[in-house]
């Protein structure tokens, strides 16, 4: 396949996998909230932000980046070898843990307030006069670090899942493009998420981070310094 050809057939999904990795990548950072702030206001930002966020990088991601690379090249989906048996059935069970995977880090991190839903319900009963009374949400990844469990064993579980969810899949030349542009992503989201943890939490997440790794599990430890 000519550089042209690709292009042709996957121009359009590059692009709007490049316009979700900005959007995810940059909308979770504390200076793009901080300028939301200014023209949106503190009280948007800190109750509504997180779930528009969610649904703005879940339309980017599912709907026009799936829809763009599969729907526009059904050709290119059938599968480039034919596994055996036993090899299926453990790269199956590969990719049924995957799923697993990210079930357990989705719940860990408390998926209501991943999502943006607890934010939301506190927003809208304080804008109907009804206050919850209840303490300020201690947010998962700005006001706690959590590094039992699955973080325990990776510091981004949800992205290594994800990339061990597209790696047990078919062997498809769309597979195999999507997965190549999902590991990118992977590595250079990951790196700006690691910048904002280091400046949110400091030494605390300097320390685990040397404990745990990114995206595979570490045998031993980095040592300090």
């Amino acid at each position: 396949m000519t550089l042209s050809l690709f292009l042709a057939d996957y121009g359009a999904s590059l692009a709007a996998f490049a316009l979700f990795a900005l959007l995810h990548s940059v909308g979770a950072q504390e200076p793009c909230k901080d300028a939301l702030a200014r023209i949106a206001g503190r009280f948007f930002v800190d109750h509504f932000w997180r779930i528009l966020y969610c649904a703005l990088s879940f339309w980017a991601l599912y709907y026009g980046v799936a829809s763009l690379h599969w729907a526009r090249n059904l050709e290119n989906d059938v599968w480039l070898v034919v596994y055996p048996d036993w090899l299926w059935q453990s790269i199956t069970a590969l990719h049924l843990g995957s799923i697993a995977l990210v079930y357990v880090a989705f719940v860990q991190s408390d998926y209501l307030e991943f999502l943006g839903l607890k934010q939301a319900g506190r927003g809208i009963m304080a804008l109907i006069g009804r206050p919850t009374g209840a303490p300020e949400l201690a947010l998962f990844g700005t006001h706690r670090l959590v590094t039992g469990g699955v973080y325990g064993l990776v510091r981004h579980p949800m992205l290594a899942a994800g990339l061990l969810f597209l790696l047990t899949s078919g062997p498809s030349l769309n597979n195999l493009i999507y997965t190549g542009m999902y590991a990118a992503y992977m590595v250079i989201g990951g790196y700006y998420e690691e910048k904002r943890m280091i400046r949110v939490f400091g030494e605390e997440y300097l320390r685990y981070r040397r404990q745990v790794g990114a995206f595979f599990p570490r045998l031993r430890p980095r040592p300090a310094g």
